[in-house]
């Protein structure tokens, strides 16, 4: 009996196909670590973004309401045409009592108060009202203010700025 042996390779693998492989890891892995640094940078910014959104949003939404609702700007009282603006606004509540809202900056946060109440926050604190310009405008006939705001926030290295505009007609005065 006659017995036929192949002879089969058993080298291993060889020191260039190792070399090879751990260059081809080595790129594969330093493309997902720059995906995942670029997905936390995107999540950072699309954060920042929706906090200045909502906070500027809600705040001028605040202060046209609270105009619409008055009767017209205490002059006195109010810085206008200039940043940081300060605006005294004053009306008759439901109940037929006098009342003045007064809006202002502090430390970046825009902060409104009723008659002699403590003011409150009407922005939130991650981010900070870089701009705040009032504008009056008046005819024989009727009132009005015109708003200018900007919000400015960080996240990280991330730097990102809102402006709003908005504006807003005194009741009764048209």
């Amino acid at each position: 009996m006659s017995q036929t042996f192949s002879k089969t390779n058993n080298r291993g693998i060889t020191l260039m196909e190792t070399i090879l492989y751990m260059v081809i890891l080595t790129f594969v892995m330093g493309v997902i670590v720059q995906m995942l640094i670029s997905i936390g940078g995107m999540y950072r910014e699309i954060k920042i973004t929706r906090e200045l959104e909502s906070s500027g949003t809600i705040a001028m939404e605040r202060m046209l309401r609270e105009i619409r609702n008055a009767s017209s700007v205490v002059v006195e009282e109010s810085t206008l045409g200039t940043n940081p603006g300060r605006l005294t606004i004053a009306g008759i509540s439901e109940d037929l009592n006098p009342y003045k809202v007064t809006f202002n900056v502090s430390s970046g946060i825009i902060n409104v108060a009723k008659d002699s109440e403590l003011p409150v926050a009407i922005t939130s604190s991650s981010g900070s009202v870089s701009y705040l310009l009032f504008t009056r405008l008046a005819t024989s006939t009727s009132q009005a203010v015109r708003i200018e705001m900007e919000l400015s926030g960080t996240s990280g290295s991330t730097l990102k700025s809102e402006r709003f505009y908005g504006f807003a007609i005194f009741r009764g005065s048209y």
